[in-house]
């Protein structure tokens, strides 16, 4: 079914943007909001056992399992930074926890009893056995209360939905007064995005569903409610393994022999700090 009302300002004027070959989306004549307009019947059936462990291109992990000792330092790092939003500590769900190593993290700097939303059955299950608080919904199917959390976490999550601005409401009617929302998804109109056009590799058709820019993010953010509004380009900890993998989608033979070489010599597990075209956003309920 054809969405062609803009998901942040809902006018119906928009242009086709093409960002691929066989890939067209919608970019809003009124706010610049992107989206894809043709979106999938039911785009959470993808998140099943393959989607963290696959030979696909661009679609899901390559081997999320691999990269999770490095995706920890990221959300350590951010925690540390939402630590500072808080001034300390608080209750904190994150939304689309995939397999909970942010939670591990905050569990380890002792956030009391950090919670997971995650629509994954598969990804519930395995969160559940590591011991965390995880449960299977979204924020239009959960249990909790308003009012209940003093963080709540969208990390690479927003671009996966539709209607964003739901997501959004949905968020701030669990925050507490005071409470922040982070966000992180692709900078649409970032450096990465401007040098690759159409070969960006956070196009991913099916999976990707909106994308933002430093602009439009505020904007959701701010019709969602929430003010201290900010946003800007972040980075995040990655491995010599991990960047040469998924620089095999460009040049597959190269990065692939690149990949071998860095294993023999044993560098790749070395990790970079890295921008990688993507944006933090914060906002605050008031």
């Amino acid at each position: 079914m054809q969405k062609n009302h803009c998901p942040l300002c809902h006018t119906d004027k928009f242009n086709y943007y093409k960002a691929g070959d066989d890939y067209l989306l919608a970019k809003c004549s009124e706010c610049g909001m992107v989206w894809d307009n043709n979106p999938p019947v039911n785009p959470t059936a993808i998140y099943q056992e393959d989607y963290y462990n696959n030979d696909f291109p661009k679609g899901g992990y390559s081997n999320y399992f691999q990269g999770m000792k490095i995706n920890s330092q990221t959300f350590r790092k951010r925690l540390l930074k939402a630590e500072t939003k808080l001034s300390g500590q608080g209750l904190l769900l994150d939304v689309g926890c995939a397999l909970g190593d942010c939670l591990e993290q905050a569990k380890d700097l002792g956030w009391d009893n950090p919670q997971g939303l995650e629509v994954s059955k598969y990804a519930v299950k395995f969160a559940k056995n590591r011991g965390l608080s995880v449960y299977q919904g979204d924020l239009f199917n959960h249990n909790f209360e308003p009012n209940s959390f003093d963080l709540i976490m969208l990390q690479d999550m927003i671009e996966h939905t539709t209607d964003p601005i739901a997501q959004l409401t949905g968020a701030y009617q669990l925050l507490k007064p005071g409470g922040w929302i982070f966000i992180t998804t692709p900078n649409l109109g970032g450096f990465w995005h401007k040098l690759l056009g159409s070969l960006w590799y956070h196009y991913k058709p099916a999976e990707h569903l909106t994308y933002f820019s430093l602009d439009t993010i505020k904007l959701a953010l701010e019709k969602s409610g929430f003010s201290d509004v900010e946003s800007k380009p972040t980075n995040n900890s990655m491995s010599v393994e991990y960047i040469f993998d998924r620089l095999k989608y460009y040049q597959p033979t190269l990065f692939s022999f690149l990949l071998r070489i860095a294993r023999t010599l044993n560098f790749h597990k070395l990790v970079f700090s890295l921008w990688i075209g993507e944006l933090e956003a914060w906002g605050k309920k008031k």
